[in-house]
């Protein structure tokens, strides 16, 4: 059962970064819904609200929520107030988010991208200027007010982010997939670093060790055993960690890292496990961790 702790309503002029600051909280493990009629939010709300008297406490699962509404999800500007008014009372930990941008930036912006305007009058500008009066009244009504004119899509993400969100523990700003595979089977195309691990000291060719994987300690143990192993390690270790947060710097949510040796099962597979170990210490990194061959059933 979802129950919603949460509420962030995302609005304001169109053409002024809705949908972009939506995908942003997306990332942030908010469940995003977008172009929301109000009566429909409503309903949503105050089904699952966890105040709402069918939400069983011992099965609910909490979640952080994210709406979209602008000019397109009300007949009527008291429509959009009324629904304002529902949220305050039904869920006290609510924020609104007002995006607005010069009648400039945001012509320039529909000149771009050639999508016609929700208010269909005579001239693009005259829609704008209709637009920004109609919402005045919500735009009074926000808790944060962000004006996107000279913001690069990039730059509004890091805006949002700071201004709300990294104080938050449950931010992830990176996920990483560490990825174990056999070169005998093909290399994966999905990964963004690949390590190729066939020159380290290989448990295939040791009889106790041969039927055996990565995960098991004897395995990674016989592995790691060497110094050029250890050396090896440690550079791609300092490496990763210097990556990371440039990485974040940069704005990637998602890092792809493949380990590879001759049949995906020893020497990829002690990698994997070890740099899941250490990178899963890193604060607001989810590591997640895959051997391709035993999904194969190559094991």
């Amino acid at each position: 059962m979802i129950a919603i702790e949460s509420l962030v309503i995302v609005t304001g002029l169109s053409g002024a970064g809705k949908t972009s600051v939506l995908n942003f909280l997306e990332d942030m493990d908010y469940l995003t819904m977008d172009n929301l009629p109000c009566i429909l939010g409503k309903f949503i709300i105050e089904k699952y609200s966890v105040n709402h008297k069918d939400i069983k406490r011992k099965k609910e699962k909490i979640n952080k929520i994210a709406i979209g509404l602008d000019i397109r999800s009300f007949e009527k500007i008291t429509e959009y107030l009324d629904f304002l008014d529902f949220v305050k009372k039904v869920i006290p930990n609510n924020e609104i988010i007002f995006l607005e941008a010069s009648d400039e930036a945001i012509l320039n912006r529909y000149n771009l991208t050639r999508r016609k305007h929700p208010l269909e009058f005579s001239t693009l500008l005259e829609s704008i200027k209709k637009e920004r009066d109609i919402m005045y009244k919500i735009r009074i009504r926000a808790t944060k007010i962000i004006d996107t004119s000279y913001l690069s899509t990039k730059q509004l993400g890091e805006k949002i982010k700071e201004n709300y969100y990294l104080k938050n523990k449950e931010l992830k700003e990176l996920n990483i997939h560490l990825q174990s595979f056999g070169f005998k089977y093909g290399m994966p195309i999905d990964l963004d670093l690949v390590f190729d691990v066939r020159f380290l000291p290989n448990p295939y060719y040791i009889k106790e060790l041969k039927d055996k994987t990565g995960k098991f300690k004897e395995v990674r143990d016989y592995v790691m055993d060497s110094e050029i192993s250890q050396e090896f390690y440690n550079k791609l270790l300092d490496m990763l960690k210097f990556l990371i947060p440039n990485y974040i710097k940069e704005g990637k949510k998602h890092l792809s890292v493949g380990f590879g040796c001759s049949g995906g099962k020893h020497r990829s597979v002690t990698f994997v496990e070890l740099f899941s170990e250490e990178l899963s210490k890193i604060k607001n990194i989810r590591v997640y961790t895959s051997n391709r061959e035993q999904e194969k059933g190559h094991w």
